[in-house]
């Protein structure tokens, strides 16, 4: 039986990569709700984020080569692949990252940098979670017509759609998550990994109680995490406001 929230994260993507770079932040966005509503895809993301380093994979990643030209060198193993571009998605939206100098300085070589992003690493993204839950693959069907129409942008919409705490909290334990893999291991870091893995999981259930009960249980095992301190905070204020 299809998986309507893989397909739906799915869908995001296809829409990412046929949309004009006018409207690319606000399809960003959708497609880490789509993620943060699928329990399935955020667990597996949350796999890959156990083993990934973000800073030394982002310094391998995005070069400056003795000439001083910079340029995208992708990792070839395919769980640094989905950490990677996740983490990405996640600083541009975020503003960690801001978009248009990033596309510009690591995909202006190519005669469309735009599509030079789209194609390195928006279509690997999308065709590894593809293939991890059984859907068919870009490569093994036509791609998605290029270039929609900036009318489909709809700003009370997007407004409407970034209400929902619960796909919120799960993109923030998902970074504590990959904030985490800096830390040394302790009997704490493991708790806080645990509470942040288990906003993840039960995050389909919508349920505020838990939700709450997780984030307060979170608050009181952070303490004294400096990297995290921040996004504990982040999500203190979504969840108690």
């Amino acid at each position: 039986m299809p998986n309507q929230e893989v397909e739906n994260v799915l869908n995001a993507c296809d829409d990412l990569l046929s949309c004009k770079f006018l409207v690319a932040e606000y399809k960003i966005t959708k497609v880490l709700k789509a993620i943060a509503s699928s329990s399935d895809v955020c667990s597996l993301i949350s796999e890959c984020l156990e083993s990934y380093n973000r800073d030394r994979e982002f310094a391998r990643t995005f070069i400056q080569d003795g000439h001083g030209q910079f340029a995208c060198i992708m990792p070839t193993e395919e769980f640094k692949i989905v950490a990677l571009v996740f983490c990405t998605l996640a600083d541009i939206d975020n503003k960690k990252i801001d978009f248009t100098d990033f596309v510009k300085t690591y995909f202006g070589k190519e005669e469309n940098a735009f599509e030079g992003f789209l194609g390195t690493m928006i279509v690997p993204f999308r065709d590894l979670l593809a293939e991890a839950f059984g859907f068919t693959k870009l490569t093994e069907q036509d791609e998605p017509a290029k270039q929609e129409s900036s009318d489909d942008f709809d700003d009370e919409d997007y407004e409407e759609e970034n209400q929902d705490k619960f796909e919120v909290a799960v993109k923030i334990a998902v970074q504590i998550l990959s904030e985490l893999e800096e830390c040394r291991f302790s009997r704490q870091i493991e708790d806080i990994h645990n509470i942040a893995s288990s906003i993840v999981k039960t995050s389909s259930l919508r349920d505020e109680t838990v939700l709450k009960a997780l984030t307060a249980s979170l608050k009181y095992a952070g303490k004294g995490i400096k990297q995290i301190k921040f996004l504990v905070k982040e999500l203190s204020d979504l969840v108690f406001d």
